[in-house]
């Protein structure tokens, strides 16, 4: 109980943890080849039961969130971009991209269009619209980490 505890820092995890791998070993003991000790045994089986005690709790610490309350919390994205300029924004600095690379920037990140369908529209390989679209997504973060941005105001 002391080494799930040190591990979890959750009595409750702990003690379930200790309850699976005291099953566990219950049902595989026939399997058990007497290679090492008995407390080696269980430890290890104890080990995999508190990975899976992790990994649970993770899984369920996103389950708790509500996606309605969330974009609740971030009001209204399309008051927000408006009232901001984003659009305005976007576009100055797509202006300042070269004409392809921001044609394929704004129908696949934009638009939401698939790379099949960018590809389609402008008559591209799919390898080109790769590196145009790797192309515009450095130029606009390096404007934007440098603190150059794209438009005044």
């Amino acid at each position: 109980m002391r080494f799930a505890l040190r591990r979890l820092h959750n009595p409750a995890q702990a003690e379930d943890a200790v309850q699976d791998a005291l099953i566990a070993a219950i049902e595989c003991v026939d399997t058990y080849a007497a290679v090492a000790s008995t407390g080696t045994w269980l430890t290890g089986i104890l080990k995999h039961k508190i990975v899976d005690c992790v990994r649970r709790s993770a899984r369920d610490r996103y389950a708790e969130v509500d996606p309605d309350t969330l974009v609740a919390s971030f009001g209204n994205p399309e008051e927000a971009f408006s009232r901001n300029g984003f659009v305005d924004q976007l576009a100055g600095c797509l202006d300042d991209l070269p004409a392809r690379a921001a044609r394929v920037f704004f129908l696949r990140e934009v638009l939401g269009l698939n790379t099949a369908e960018v590809c389609a529209e402008l008559s591209i390989s799919t390898a080109n619209c790769s590196v145009l679209l790797h192309r515009a997504r450095t130029r606009l973060r390096e404007r934007l980490a440098g603190g150059r941005f794209c438009f005044s105001g």
